[in-house]
């Protein structure tokens, strides 16, 4: 299988590279669990925070747009995306229509009973890829029977489903017993991630501040742009995008712009692609060079670290000036070549290079608007 999609990625740069192809969708808030540990905290009573039967359509009609883009992987998630059918289906269709491949976030609740699971997935069958999440939490709504119950019907039904396990940072034994169980019967179809400090989350586990010289220096993995319910753009689907407040990494609103020029801005955007490509290196010796304080952003886990970074205002700010200088912004583009592939960056230099030979002032570099 050539893969398309981040999930199928061999490492984690070939990850990096395909999350600047794809774009997530997050469907609803709702969601028939109440999970401890639910980093959007999603619930049953969230029904009307959806995208709809009109975004659909606006989708849909972009869709040509995005596959000329070189977007190959759409992704559903939420909340329970497969609670908003008039949203995912024809969006679905539309996405395998071009060769763009589809997947979904879900709990499983639907397989209950095998028959049912079948008739349920045949509804969604242009879902290509099918991550089913489960941890000891989720356990006390859905067992790991139904779990399993759904990931061999998706098999036998020619679908690509993945076992999504997340877990505490320190492994509980409960943890690993649950991962045991699963590997019993996904094998190597499984996928893990942290319980984070967002969303109910945050009544489980904290993100400490860690030693100067401990915490993660890695990049920033995000897996590409992830258009919430309400239309605003967040640069991952990682904690950052529960951020509410006003910072320099919100994206946009995709029901004011259109989904390519989404999609533009996260490949342009010079100070998320910094850290994509650096992590949080360079933007500490900004700081530092402006005698900004700079330890109380330390984590050991980089998600957690620009969470703190985005919550201080004033390194936010600077950073985004030093991000979107032009000299740093000439070394951005090259890295990012070399790093991905990715052209994006250098050939939006290069427009710009003709203005400035033409007006012979430099424009303006992109940078997207705070959003409140």
């Amino acid at each position: 299988m050539v893969p398309r999609s981040p999930r199928f990625a061999k490492n984690a740069v070939e990850a990096q590279a395909l999350g600047s192809r794809r774009l997530g969708l997050s469907v609803t808030q709702a969601c028939p669990l109440r999970c401890r540990h639910c980093s959007v905290s999603a619930a049953p009573e969230l029904g009307q925070n959806r995208l709809g039967k009109n975004f659909a359509l606006a989708v849909i009609a972009q869709m040509d747009d995005l596959a000329a883009a070189d977007i190959t992987a759409i992704d559903f998630t939420g909340g329970e995306p497969t609670l908003a059918p008039a949203f995912v289906l024809p969006v679905a269709e539309a996405a395998r229509a071009r060769g763009i491949a589809t997947g979904i976030v879900t709990a499983a609740h639907w397989a209950a009973d095998a028959r049912l699971a079948e008739r349920f997935i045949s509804r969604f069958d242009a879902v290509d890829h099918w991550d089913i999440s489960t941890d000891i939490y989720h356990l006390d709504f859905v067992r790991l029977e139904t779990v399993e119950r759904a990931f061999r019907v998706l098999s036998a039904a020619g679908k690509h489903p993945l076992i999504r396990v997340a877990h505490h940072d320190d492994l509980t034994r409960e943890d690993a017993e649950l991962i045991q169980r699963v590997m019993a019967f996904a094998d190597r179809n499984v996928a893990f991630q942290s319980i984070g400090p967002v969303g109910r989350g945050a009544e489980l586990v904290s993100a400490e501040v860690t030693a100067d010289e401990s915490w993660d220096r890695g990049p920033c993995l995000s897996t590409g742009p992830l258009v919430r319910w309400d239309g605003r753009t967040a640069p991952c689907c990682a904690p950052a995008s529960h951020e509410e407040q006003a910072h320099p990494l919100w994206i946009g609103d995709a029901f004011s712009l259109s989904l390519v020029e989404i999609v533009h801005r996260w490949r342009t955007d010079a100070l998320l692609q910094t850290i994509r490509v650096w992590g949080f290196g360079p933007l500490v010796e900004w700081f530092r060079d402006a005698g900004l304080p700079v330890t109380h952003i330390f984590r050991s886990r980089t998600c957690d670290l620009c969470v703190a970074f985005l919550r201080d205002p004033a390194l936010a700010a600077l950073a985004a000036i030093r991000a979107n200088e032009l000299e740093h912004r000439i070394r951005l583009a090259y890295a990012l070549l070399k790093t991905f592939g990715e052209p994006w960056l250098d050939q939006l230099l290069q427009r710009e290079a003709q203005l400035y030979l033409r007006d012979g002032v430099w424009p303006n570099p992109h940078r997207p608007p705070l959003c409140a």
